[in-house]
């Protein structure tokens, strides 16, 4: 039964049923959880997912000024005119009202109960959608919308799998300063012609530069004391171009100098260098630098200091010496961004990843063609700072030697041009690779690895085209590259095929590009792209502001905020004075004993505030934390005994079987009636647990989908005894809710809920992938961190079945709410499963959510089933237990 409309407009039909579209969406919500029936229940699920797909259609057709059909918009509008009762409301006046008047007054009444209690606004959808309804118009509806929604999206041109960079949103920000470029190049050269010296003992020196967008021109803050006057210092007043921060080493410490630009020398490009526009200053303190070791010789006698230095006409001045604002821990080596993959996955996040990516891309924009970005730079060359409060801001600098790059001869071998056949520019081919080593958390070595692609050596070290192409694109006998793991239509994949197309950088003729016209067409066919990756997932983020936000963030913390104390923190005591500091980061990762996990970020403050009072050292409390509290605080498996007051236990129980058994209505609705016979590919599903009771009454039934079994506990015993208790109950669990599953049992562990060793779990994994070829490998076990002897091993096992296109499920917590996600479900190829209560709410002893990250979670509290026959008490041989262990099976069956 539908009811005529007809709004005046086109357009107003179109604005009609998308605030109404709005508006029900949000009504259907609340009485979805709110109603008791599941049929209804059912009804308004259906009826949120088709709002979703009409208001995203409606909102594509406004931003392309699409024209809609005129009668599918009646027809939408007309059934959910259905859902609304024609009279009886108080808001309504006495006499009729039109269906259109009746939804314009819905969004505004609404609009208005939003803004008060949960109370009223049940009460508002009791009375708005109609409680007379009948089951045969509800179907009408739901199938009548469904309709319109296919109707809709046949009428939006389509979306192209593969975009363009002009196929994205258009950036309103304006593209950046390209005499960032002739800035880096003319300090490289200052320096590299300063660098002898007259020493008896010749020095080998190294530089790192700060990356970034330098997309705005911001001074670095100065440090002055509170009382003085600003006053103007010599050399100040002809500054007014572009200031990078950098690195000076010689022989072993690393200084810090603030490098600025004079005016002159930000020329425009073009054929010949342009003349100076601004009159030559005479200034007082500044001294040309003659030779390098002699500048970094007196910074060293001034602690907390670094050196301002002014570049003019192509050579160095020193200024003056000035405060830092950037206190490194000079005790520590920095950290690659290789040696952050192939130890530190769990630094990067969703976003970590992007804002680096677009910082890299600049990187490129920036040092092209200069001697910053030396034949086989890579991810080993980009290094990260650790600071004297034990922090790593996302502040990248590129690691140079300070020596010449004209000749390619010097760096590699004239064969190795054969390899790079067809395209002119290797910075773009290492610039992928940096990419897709961001996109994946992988050294590209592993990523070649991963498929069995041995890569050619060279002497520089330099990735050539012909490995990239065949790791990221895959082989000639047909084996997928890891090209097929980026989504489509992400940016970053533009980006990266971009690089990889050398007929993009060479003109018409084949020749290559030009100065100027390469670095537009870098910005345009990859920085471009990079700064839709960012923005489409973080939309927040200003590009103007990236350098700087970034700086804000802790990349040792997975991208938290530094707090303003923290960076307080950052300046450290006076000349003199001492105090025991944890040992940094870098420090440890060098001696292999430090893993941040979440349990020990959340001491971190803690152990900060205990080092001011206890003067011994504290790398002997972060021993303890990791090894022995750690080993008290968790067990291997997530395994709670629902014990207690027996009636407040069996009124638990009871809850999930009543959530079982609406699930399995849910099911029947949606699936059972649509499968009439078993697949003829099931999945096939290895559980690697403490074994399987295949005696137990309720498993017997499932004999048949048993198809294999592998004792790694005892490798002379053949068969899988449960004396746990464990993997039966999780095992039926797998059964019970896909029942036309295989499943492939695994033993690796006993009787008493102790750790196996993890090699013990490796093997596990590669005789599923590569014996069974499994889809699916459950892990209902975890350690308190990946700190434990056979980590390596694992996580190869781990990779590898990630390369197999294996999904595997983990146990987020083996120890309650008290530590973070346990190992191996804080790898990021393995998906995290959570737990909540049957309502839907946080289990006490599940991980809280992190932050940047998918969270998911489904039922794990008092969840029901099968105990071995010969442990159990009861004569059911069931039981009901909880854990994060228990959720994990339920959520892929």
């Amino acid at each position: 039964m539908a009811i005529s409309s007809s709004p005046n407009t086109d357009s107003g039909r179109q604005t009609l049923l998308l605030d109404t579209v709005g508006t029900v969406l949000e009504v259907a919500k609340i009485a979805r959880l709110n109603e008791a029936n599941p049929k209804v229940k059912v009804f308004y699920s259906h009826l949120t997912y088709h709002c979703l797909r009409l208001q995203e259609a409606l909102t594509r057709a406004r931003q392309d000024a699409s024209c809609l059909n005129n009668d599918c918009l009646d027809r939408a509008i007309s059934h959910f005119g259905v859902l609304i009762p024609e009279s009886g409301l108080d808001e309504f006046p006495a006499f009729s009202v039109t269906l259109e008047f009746r939804l314009k007054m819905l969004s505004l009444w609404w609009n208005e109960t939003c803004r008060r209690t949960d109370d009223a606004k049940l009460d508002f959808v009791s009375r708005w959608l109609r409680q007379d309804i009948t089951e045969e118009e509800r179907l009408e509806v739901d199938e009548a919308l469904e309709t319109c929604a296919d109707d809709l999206d046949k009428q939006l041109p389509e979306i192209s799998v593969q975009k363009k960079s002009n196929d994205f949103p258009t950036l309103h920000d304006g593209e950046p300063p390209f005499a960032v470029w002739k800035v880096a190049k003319s300090i490289f050269d200052a320096l590299l012609e300063c660098k002898s010296c007259s020493c008896s003992e010749g020095h080998e020196f190294k530089a790192k530069l700060e990356l970034g967008t330098y997309r705005s021109r911001e001074k670095k803050p100065v440090l002055k004391p509170s009382r003085r006057p600003n006053r103007k210092h010599d050399g100040d007043s002809d500054m007014g171009g572009f200031e990078m921060d950098m690195f000076l080493c010689m022989e072993h410490d690393w200084h810090e100098f603030r490098i600025q630009a004079a005016k002159e020398t930000i020329v425009r490009f073009s054929g010949h260098e342009e003349a100076s526009s601004c009159p030559e200053r005479k200034t007082r303190s500044s001294k040309r630098i003659e030779r390098l070791c002699k500048p970094i010789i007196e910074i060293q006698t001034r602690p907390l200091q670094r050196l301002l230095v002014r570049l003019k006409s192509g050579h160095l001045f020193e200024v003056r010496p000035e405060k830092s604002n950037f206190q490194i821990d000079k005790t520590t080596e920095p950290i690659s961004l290789s040696g952050c993959f192939d130890e530190k996955k769990d630094f990067f996040t969703e976003k970590t990843k992007r804002i680096l990516s677009l910082i890299i891309g600049y990187t490129v924009l920036h040092l092209y063609g200069t001697s910053w970005l030396q034949p086989g730079w890579g991810s080993s060359n980009i290094k990260f700072f650790q600071t004297t409060a034990c922090k790593t801001p996302l502040r990248p600098f590129v690691e140079a030697q300070l020596r010449k790059t004209d000749d390619p001869g010097d760096y590699e071998d004239e064969w190795t041009e054969e390899f790079d056949s067809g395209h002119s520019c290797p910075e773009m081919v290492a610039l992928a690779v940096v990419l897709m080593e961001i996109y994946f958390v992988k050294p590209f070595r592993q990523l070649a690895e991963m498929h069995n692609i041995p890569l050619i050596d060279t002497r520089s070290g330099r990735i050539t085209l012909m490995d990239v192409d065949q790791v990221f694109w895959g082989d000639e006998e047909g084996e997928e590259g890891w090209r097929t793991q980026i989504p489509e239509d992400s940016p970053l994949l533009e980006a990266i095929d971009n690089c990889l197309d050398g007929e993009i950088w060479e003109d018409n003729e084949g020749d290559r590009l030009d100065v100027e016209e390469l670095r537009t067409r870098i910005y345009e066919k990859v920085v471009r792209p990079l700064e839709l990756h960012l923005r489409h997932g973080f939309s927040q983020i200003q590009l103007d502001g990236v350098d700087q936000y970034a700086k804000s963030l802790d990349f040792g913390k997975w991208g938290q905020v530094i707090t303003t104390k923290e960076t307080e923190q950052l300046l450290p005591l006076s000349a003199g004075q001492t105090t025991s500091r944890v040992p940094s980061p870098a420090l440890l990762l060098a001696q292999g004993q430090f893993d941040i996990n979440a349990m020990f970020s959340r001491s971190f403050q803690q152990v900060s505030h205990l080092q001011a009072q206890a003067p011994s050292s504290l790398s002997h409390l972060g021993y303890a934390l990791s090894d022995d509290n750690l080993s008290e605080m968790s067990q291997f498996f997530d395994d709670h005994v629902n014990d207690g007051d027996k009636s407040v236990a069996e009124a638990e129980t009871e809850k999930y079987r009543t959530w079982r058994s609406e699930y399995e209505d849910v099911y029947k609705t949606f699936v059972g009636d649509y499968i009439d016979q078993k697949p003829t590919q099931p999945v096939k599903i290895a559980i690697l647990d403490t074994g399987i009771d295949r005696d137990h009454p309720f498993l017997e039934l499932y004999e048949d989908n048993m198809k294999g079994k592998k004792n790694f506990h005892n490798a002379s015993q053949k068969n899988v005894p449960d004396t746990n208790g464990h993997g039966t109950f999780a095992a039926n669990l797998i059964l019970d809710y896909a029942r036309d599953a295989h499943l492939y049992i695994i033993k690796i562990a006993d009787k008493k809920n102790t750790t196996p060793d993890a090699a013990i779990v490796a093997n596990a994994i590669y005789h599923a992938v590569d014996k069974w070829a499994v889809d699916i490998i459950s892990m209902s076990f975890g350690w308190p961190s990946s700190d434990m002897v056979g980590h390596d091993a694992l996580e190869d096992a781990i990779d590898h079945a990630y390369s197999k296109k294996v999904l595997m499920f983990a146990a987020a917590s083996n120890s309650g709410a008290r530590l973070g996600r346990a190992y191996p479900a804080s790898n990021p190829h393995v998906i995290c499963v959570h737990s909540t209560d049957t309502n839907g709410e946080a289990s006490g002893f599940s991980p809280t959510a992190e932050p940047n990250s998918i969270n998911l979670a489904t039922v794990g509290e008092s969840v029901e089933s099968a105990w071995p026959t010969l442990l159990s008490e009861d004569s059911r041989c069931l039981q009901s237990r909880s854990g994060t262990s228990y959720a994990t099976p339920i959520m892929f069956a």
